[in-house]
Parts: C-alpha cells; structure tokens; sequence
C-alpha cells in the first residue's frame, strides 16, 4: 500500500469519527428539543385549562361583571351581566357601556372608567331603573386590568343589593315610626313631656344665638278632677282629646309646639313671639275651648269646661334657662288659678 492510499484511509476514518461526533450532538439537540417541546406543550395544557377554568368561573359568577376599555367599549360580560342588560352578547360586546346601562355616575367625574387614568379600586352605592320601573340597587366594584396585549381596561361588578336596601329602608322607617311615638303622648296624640323637654332645650340654644324671644303658655282644665268624679274617666280621657286638638288649631305656625305636659296640663312654646303675641295666643286657645262647649256641670266658674293659663316670654342669655321661662309661666297660671281660674295671666 503506498503513502497516498494511507493517506485517504486515514481521512476517511477522521471523517467517519467525525461524522459520528455529529450524529451524537444532533441527537443530543433532538433530544433537548423534543424535551423543549413536552415542556412547552404541557404549559401549554396548563395555560389551556386555566383559561378554561378562569372562563368558567368568570361565565358562572353570578354578580354581573363586564370588562371595558378606558373608552367605554365593553369586551368581556359574563351571563349574569347580559341577563342584567337583557340582551344577546352581539348586542354587547363591541358596544359602549353608556349606551347600554345608565346610572347616576355616568358622563360625571366618578364615573369608574376613571380609573384607568389614576389606577385604584373603587366601590360605589348606585341605583338603576328597570324597563318595568322597579329600582335596583347595587354595589358596583371597580378595578383596573391590563389585557394580554398590554392596553389598559376596567373591570366591573354588579353586586344586587336590592333586598338589603329594602330590609335598611324598613329598618329606617321603623325607627322613624318608634322615635315619633316615644315623643308623642299616648291618649291625645300630640307632643309629650319628653318631646317637650327636648324641644325647648333646642330652642332655647337656637335663640340664644339669635337673640330672639321665646314664649310659653302653661295650660290646666278648671276643675278636670271634678269632671272625672262627675263624667268618669272615659269620658275625661275623651276630654283632653278634645282639648289637645283645639290647642292645635290655635296654632299654625310650623315652629310652634303643643304638648300635654302631664294630667290635664298643657303647654303651647311659642319661638321668637313677644308676651303680648303669647297672650294672644292664649287667648285664642281658650276661645277654642269654649267653642267646644263641652259640659261641665261640675265647675265652680262655668257649666263648660274652660282654661287657666299663664303666659310668659323670655330673651335667652348665658345667664337664664329655659327652667327660669317655665318658672315664671308656672307662676303666672297659679295667679290665674288663685283669681279665679277660667282666665290668662301674662307674666310681664
């Protein structure tokens, strides 16, 4: 065998050996790709069934949610949410959101699709009509989002809390109901004692800001306990009945009030009235009462029932209260009573 025929055996076998080196790294290469590829598959699966699950949850909630653009244009709504709107996805998607849902944040600076300017949750109490007429409320949760291809988006819920509502107005209502009745007397249905007390503290603070007069007239039925004796308590109780709504219409301003101050007696404040109004007014009540011409065959100065009252006014000062004003009317109807009776005195 000659030089050159050893030669080319021995660039054959390098290329042979060579050739296997290559063989090797590209099997080591489809080995790895082929790895790359289950891995890449697998996320794949696990990317598939989260989207499926997060699409399940997000189509089985049952609060109302769509997603918008920071343009109003919605691009995602679940079940719940095209039921609240009432109509077919085509008729949503791709449509604006002030176009089909109206509330009182809409076109305002609160409406949520602000928040895809300064980026953070918010919640908000609103109120929708129905096609039918019925009010709905809801909490509406706001959000920002990012959607997969970077641009920005709002996602929104509608929590139904119509009930709730209804259940807190009830509440409202109730407690209304309750405090007007702790403040109105039982029998004759106009203010009480405590309502009194309450009222004239308030007044008393009111005016004293003002600087304004407040006035009261102190009222006693003559003789009431001889109209019991006579009559019976049935009928007594008719009595004051008859005697609170009289007093009430001797009134008619807003502020005035009326109140039976306990028994038989009665109260009319009067804000912002000099002494001389007050006994007018007075007066005016007792002509209502004679007006009734309600029996009396038991009284010392009439065969009707009749009224002793005394009258006073004050101008509050840091220095007086409201206990000196009902001092000083106090006084006045025991002047009446002593003289008397079926008569006003005015404390001057």
């Amino acid at each position: 065998m000659d030089y050159s025929t050893e030669q080319a055996i021995a660039r054959l076998a390098q290329e042979n050996e060579d050739l296997k080196k290559d063989c090797a790294t590209h099997l080591s290469s489809m080995e790895a790709l082929e790895h790359m590829f289950a891995e890449v598959s697998q996320k794949q699966l696990y990317a598939e069934i989260n989207c499926m699950e997060l699409e399940h949850i997000f189509a089985s909630v049952t609060d109302a949610i769509w997603v918008i653009r920071d343009d109003g244009i919605i691009i995602r709504a679940n079940q719940a949410m095209l039921d609240l709107l009432g109509l077919p996805t085509e008729e949503v998607i791709g449509h604006n959101c002030c176009d089909l849902l109206s509330y009182s944040l809409c076109h305002t600076h609160n409406c949520p699709r602000s928040i895809a300017k300064k980026p953070q949750r918010k919640e908000y109490d609103i109120q929708m009509t129905t096609e039918d007429g019925e009010d709905r409320h809801y909490i509406l949760n706001a959000a920002p989002m990012t959607t997969i291809i970077g641009t920005t988006a709002i996602i929104c819920q509608f929590k139904d809390i119509t009930l709730r509502k209804e259940t807190e107005n009830k509440l409202e209502e109730a407690n209304r109901t309750l405090s007007m009745m702790a403040r109105l007397d039982g029998l004759t249905q106009i203010a009480n004692r405590r309502c009194f007390d309450e009222t004239i503290a308030r007044e008393w603070s009111r005016l004293l800001r003002s600087q304004k007069p407040l006035a009261l007239v102190l009222i006693d039925i003559d003789y009431f306990k001889k109209y019991n004796d006579c009559y019976g308590h049935q009928a007594g109780d008719e009595c004051l009945i008859k005697v609170a709504k009289a007093l009430e219409a001797a009134v008619s301003r807003p502020s005035d009030l009326v109140a039976r101050y306990g028994g038989e007696e009665f109260v009319l404040l009067l804000p912002e009235i000099d002494i001389d109004g007050a006994q007018h007014l007075g007066e005016r009540a007792a002509d209502k009462i004679r007006e009734l011409q309600i029996a009396h065959e038991k009284s010392n100065v009439a065969n009707i029932v009749t009224l002793s009252m005394g009258a006073a006014t004050l101008l509050p000062n840091p220095l007086s209260s409201p206990e000196e004003l009902i001092a000083k009317a106090d006084q006045a109807l025991y002047q009446a009573k002593e003289t008397g009776r079926n008569r006003l005195i005015a404390n001057r």
